[in-house]
């Protein structure tokens, strides 16, 4: 069986090397972004609360809060911090047009660079939306084989890091519509999973490429 190359661009679990490694792909594991949190933020102002990432989930007390957020894994997190979890999305757009339908003001908690679907989304629609701004992405890219086959994405600013070093358009397996649109505009062929989490980009990847 002739192995094939891949880079993850997000520090993937010993498992889920494993189970690259066992269907024969060689993958390098990296973080080609870095989120630095910051100690100093505004105050939640609304008790429902849209999340798009984990990374913001330091940004207030959960006790009580009516969530609405993207990913399994992130709901899980905020449940075990206390929050009532409304709903979990696949993606931003979802969320957006949910949080919309209850008709109350909200706080979206993300960082400094993000899509501005959920703004968009508030302002198109004349909703109230608190935006607090709880941490930042610094990139963190390495140049990686020109030669590699696939390469995982986790985020738009994953992608755009991969890119501020290297030139390649692999096969891109991406966690979610989003980051898969900002892949193809890199001129990516890009396939994405339905339910966001790195594990099912692993197994993506894995049907994908050995079926």
């Amino acid at each position: 069986m002739n192995r094939i190359s891949a880079v993850s661009t997000k520090v993937l679990s010993a498992a889920s090397l494993r189970k690259l490694e066992d269907a024969g792909l060689d993958c390098l594991s990296h973080d080609f972004v870095l989120p630095t949190y910051r100690k100093d933020c505004n105050s939640v102002m609304h008790d429902t609360v849209l999340v798009s990432s984990q990374n913001a989930l330091h940004g207030c007390n959960w006790e009580g809060r009516r969530v609405l957020c993207v990913g399994e894994a992130t709901a899980e997190e905020l449940r075990q911090r206390g929050a009532e979890v409304h709903s979990v999305h696949t993606n931003a757009a979802s969320l957006t047009r949910e949080a919309l339908s209850l008709d109350v003001p909200c706080t979206f908690l993300c960082g400094s660079t993000r899509m501005p679907t959920i703004e968009n989304g508030f302002t198109e629609a004349g909703g109230v939306l608190q935006v607090v701004e709880v941490y930042d992405i610094i990139p963190n890219g390495i140049r990686v084989n020109p030669e590699v086959e696939a390469v995982l994405f986790f985020s738009p600013t994953g992608v755009k890091s991969f890119h501020a070093l290297n030139s390649c358009h692999p096969r891109a397996f991406c966690i979610g519509p989003t980051t898969a649109e900002a892949a193809r505009t890199f001129g990516h062929e890009a396939l994405f999973v339905t339910n966001p989490s790195r594990e099912g980009v692993v197994d993506l990847v894995i049907a994908t490429l050995r079926p």
